[in-house]
């Protein structure tokens, strides 16, 4: 069970000092299509967002050189830009050094689930995901085939909801044809196809 606390932050750009609610347990019962969890709690997971400049509190004490990146993102039109908190921590830990491709894929993926109800941002968001997915799609695969089975449906279905039918079968095409056996992946590819062809 999800039960609400506030939690002491601050910000590693400016200092401030502020406090954010999150929980320090929940329950997943289950998950949509593109992978958003539901559960005892809000999904995707709030994140520490400093009140005087909107960056995220998640990484500890910045290096010198990651605070000088970090401070001039924060004073760039990109992050004055009107974004959800998933869609600025892909933008942080990009600018300070530290984004990798899983992470990048994860944050935009709860990027997208922050997008629902506004049409022209989660397309966007989706395609950032999808390209973000194929640089890494061959590395993932080889280190974990059933992670990337699922990520592939997920993402799927991402491209499926924002309009682009086309992506999404030709996902799903060559996941079935890579020939991977995973259990649960049959029955979501199939679901899948049918929202395509209801449109």
């Amino acid at each position: 069970m999800g039960m609400p606390i506030s939690v002491d932050a601050t910000c590693p750009v400016d200092g401030t000092r502020f406090t954010y609610g999150t929980t320090p347990s929940y329950s997943i019962f289950g998950r949509a299509l593109d992978g958003r969890p539901y559960g005892s709690w809000t999904f995707p997971l709030a994140l520490p967002e400093c009140p005087s400049c909107g960056f995220l509190a998640v990484f500890g004490e910045l290096k010198p050189e990651e605070r000088e990146r970090a401070q001039a993102l924060v004073e760039s039109e990109v992050w004055a830009a009107d974004e959800t908190s998933y869609w600025r921590l892909n933008l942080a830990e990009t600018a300070i050094g530290r984004a990798t491709g899983p992470r990048r894929v994860d944050r935009l993926l709860n990027a997208t689930w922050q997008a629902y109800g506004d049409p022209l941002r989660y397309g966007r968001y989706v395609g950032a995901l999808s390209a973000a997915l194929e640089d890494i799609s061959d590395a993932m695969r080889a280190e974990d085939a059933a992670s990337w089975s699922f990520v592939q449906t997920f993402v799927a279905n991402a491209e499926r909801q924002a309009g682009d039918f086309k992506a999404a079968g030709a996902r799903l095409d060559r996941l079935e044809a890579s020939g991977l056996d995973v259990e649960g992946a049959p029955e979501i590819i199939a679901r899948t196809r049918e929202l395509i062809a209801d449109g």
